[in-house]
């Protein structure tokens, strides 16, 4: 209930000692009347550089700050939000009570700029009372705890309240147990101001004050133990102890002397428990004055900000106990058990302690964010009441209202990474929660370069900010596949890794601190072209065609019959070597590394190409083989397994040479084809005559081809003389170790030329493994 207000500005300058109000600004006040208290808050924007309150009544004006204020029934905080925060109670010093239904009170908020220049604002606060006096009433506050109940002076009491005085002895008690006061006061009474009772004679009033205090007595082995002060003793030890017409109270602020801590289970609990005294006429009355309230703090237990006070703390309450009533209350606001079941608060009784369960963050409180150690943390804040009504054998009703301030400070609170990309879709998609409103995303870097804003939409980037109900809200991060900042790796069988390596700036409001979350997503899809080899032959050797895919050509090797292309592999090859836009081109010629022999027949020389790309990290192949036959008129071909084939050429001889009268050293080794002139032999190295001579750490098997006419020479005809035809063959190998594959022209063979020369003019000698090692070429025999 919003309470009301006057600016009663003719009557203010005759009061006011302070200084020239000042006009009220619009929306920066806010006033409402609660069950016992005004509330009074500032807005947060309107706070200057210092600030206070005063209150005054008549021409008494006094500062609401420390010891006075908790005694005094003033509370001043900070609340969830930052406003500044005034809770006066209605029997609070300088409040004028009218007939206990209306209380009202001057306010004054004074304004100081950086300067040091005030500003004063007055405020006439008026709240009528909305809910009865409750027999008893207790206020556990942020800075003070208040008892007060019904109280009458002047009324008729009962015989079952007399006590006639008893003196003082060894095993008594000198002050009789009687009950509580518990009748109301007639209804002609008129409001008072507050006054302190004297230990004077008021007419049939107060004649003499005591207040009983029981405290642990530790030194005498457990216990408690009494110790009585008068009662302006008291108000010098910090007990505001004061009556209306109706209301007898005390109040104090926590750490008071004579006050004690009780451990409740796992809470802390701060006790006054004391007894005021008074005689009446000849009637000694006492009247309970004890409180107690919780002094612990809220805790996390999980994910709840757990907070827990006694229900039936024994000092309070006298068995049996009837629990009537339970509300809690935020920010000024009984909550519905509707609104606090959607919100997640929970209040249950754990073996006669209640406890408060609020998630963390939960809506009505207030989330701070801070960087600490470079990690993100959160405060949260709640301001919480609780109304509590319950009977005993001793109150009929009890109300209690606790206040607190309930805190979690700089709790860890690990950004939570969504990662909601679809492959399928091509895109990264991953959302960042949950921020509250001081946070906001100032920069995103990927890949170590910054995404600027004005280049996120055509470049296919999208960031937005999707509020969630509880008052925290996430960011939806989208970048495509093929943004340049995305690296992709090939992992074989097709499969791509994207991966997005993104720092996410947040500035934190209003300190302005930095807080960087480093996020790696990655997604896999399978959507590689991989390279694709062609080949065909050409005259001059075998031409390949390798098809880049749609993977970087630098994550692929080419391999030519095993050996890696490189600059020096084309130059010793005469490798023609032409890269273009979808693909590369190769040609190999003939005889170069790289090229294997499979066979030698009257159709040419058949001969192989193996062209690979292998992938850097998978070793993923992809291979080609290319044969073609080269046509040849003559040729040596030295095999590793130990054999040699020999294509000779007859044309040109004079006189003419029948290819099929041709034969080796062994008259009975005869050519394996022939055509009209030319004549293919393929022999083993131990057969055929082959002479095997020698030199060093090297063997030469020599052979030759001659003209054999099958028939007899003492029957050739006279007229047919048998041409002198020979050519030498040889072959070179090592004595010991790995034979190698070697091609020459019969005419040059090693037989014919010293054992240097006939190296150097081997056309094909051995290829390189990718690996560096001599790897023999396996070929086919000729002709097989």
């Amino acid at each position: 209930m919003v309470m009301y207000v006057s600016l009663l500005w003719f009557l203010l300058f005759g009061l006011c000692p302070i200084s020239v109000p000042d006009s009220i600004p619009i929306g920066m006040f806010r006033t409402e009347c609660h069950d016992r208290h005004f509330w009074l808050s500032v807005n947060s924007n309107f706070l200057g550089h210092k600030f206070r309150f005063n209150v005054q009544a008549d021409s008494k004006v006094h500062e609401v700050s420390g010891q006075w204020a908790a005694e005094c029934g003033y509370t001043m905080a900070l609340d969830s939000w930052g406003d500044l925060l005034l809770r006066v109670s209605y029997l609070a010093c300088l409040v004028e009570n009218q007939r206990e239904t209306e209380f009202q009170l001057l306010v004054w908020f004074i304004n100081q700029d950086s300067n040091g220049k005030e500003k004063s604002y007055p405020l006439l606060l008026t709240c009528p009372l909305q809910v009865p006096w409750a027999p008893r009433e207790l206020v556990c506050e942020q800075n003070y705890m208040e008892v007060e109940h019904k109280f009458c002076i002047k009324c008729k009491f009962p015989d079952i309240n007399k006590v006639v005085w008893k003196h003082k002895s060894h095993d008594a008690s000198p002050y009789p147990q009687v009950s509580v006061l518990k009748l109301l006061p007639p209804d002609n009474h008129i409001g008072t101001a507050w006054v302190t009772p004297a230990p004077v004679e008021l007419g049939e009033g107060l004649l003499e004050w005591r207040v009983v205090f029981r405290i642990p007595a530790f030194s005498q082995g457990g216990g408690m133990r009494e110790e009585t002060v008068p009662v302006r003793m008291a108000h010098l030890l910090g007990y505001h102890i004061n009556t209306t017409d109706s209301r007898i109270l005390l109040r104090c602020a926590y750490g008071s002397k004579l006050a004690y801590m009780l451990q409740w289970g796992e809470t802390d609990v701060e006790v006054v428990s004391a007894t005021i005294l008074y005689k009446l006429k000849w009637t000694l009355l006492t009247v309970d004055m004890s409180v107690a309230c919780t002094i612990g703090q809220a805790r996390m237990d999980g994910s709840d900000v757990l907070w827990s006070l006694p229900r039936d703390l024994p000092t309070l309450v006298h068995p049996p106990f009837i629990e009537k009533v339970l509300k809690l209350g935020v920010g000024g606001r009984y909550l519905s058990e509707c609104v606090a079941h959607q919100r997640g608060y929970m209040i249950h009784d754990n073996n006669r302690t209640l406890e408060l369960r609020i998630p963390f963050g939960a809506e009505g409180g207030f989330i701070k964010s801070h960087v600490i150690d470079g990690l993100y943390s959160q405060s949260y804040f709640v301001d919480v009441f609780l109304l509590r009504e319950w009977e005993d054998t001793a109150w009929s009703l009890t109300q209690q209202r606790i206040f607190r301030a309930l805190f979690i400070q700089h709790l860890p609170r690990p950004v939570t990474l969504i990662n909601k990309t679809v492959p399928s879709q091509r895109e990264f998609s991953i959302s960042l929660c949950c921020f509250p409103h001081d946070v906001s995303l100032g920069n995103v870097t990927v890949a170590g370069q910054p995404v600027l804003w004005e280049e996120m939409e055509w470049k296919g980037v999208h960031l937005s900010q999707n509020p969630f109900p509880n008052n925290t809200y996430m960011y939806l991060f989208q970048m495509p596949f093929s943004n340049s900042l995305i690296p992709q790796k090939y992992l074989g069988d097709r499969f791509r890794r994207y991966t997005l390596y993104g720092v996410f700036s947040f500035i934190l409001f209003p300190d302005g601190e930095i807080y960087n979350h480093s996020a790696t997503v990655e997604a896999e899809l399978q959507d590689v072209v991989l390279p694709k080899l062609k080949g065909e032959c050409t005259a001059r050797g075998v031409h390949t065609l390798a098809y880049y895919g749609n993977i970087d050509s630098s994550e692929w090797r080419l391999y030519v019959g095993g050996m890696r292309v490189d600059w020096e592999l084309v130059e010793l090859g005469g490798f023609s070597l032409d890269p273009h836009e979808l693909y590369l081109s190769l040609e190999v010629p003939l005889y170069a590394p790289g090229m294997a022999y499979e066979g030698l027949g009257l159709q040419g020389l058949l001969v192989s190409v193996l062209v690979s790309l292998v992938h850097l990290e998978t070793a993923e192949e992809q291979t080609h083989v290319q044969r073609c036959v080269f046509p040849v008129r003559e040729l040596l071909v030295c095999l590793p397994d130990g054999r040699m084939v020999v294509m000779v050429d007859t044309a040109g001889v004079s006189p003419p040479v029948n290819p099929n009268h041709t034969a080796l050293l062994d008259p009975a080794c005869r050519p394996l084809e022939t055509d009209n002139y030319r004549a293919i032999f393929s022999f083993s190295l131990d057969s055929c005559g082959t002479v095997a001579t020698h030199d060093g750490d090297q063997v030469i098997y020599r052979n030759e081809v001659r003209n054999m006419p099958p028939f007899p020479p003492h029957l050739r005809p006279l007229s047919q003389p048998q041409p002198h035809y020979r050519v030498s063959l040889g072959c070179v190998h090592p004595e010991n170790g790995s034979r190698t594959l070697a091609i020459y022209l019969p005419s040059q063979s090693p037989t014919l030329l010293p054992m240097e020369h006939a190296h150097k003019t081997a056309l094909h000698s051995h290829t390189r493994h990718p690996e560096g090692r001599v790897k023999k070429i396996h070929s086919l025999p000729a002709g097989g």
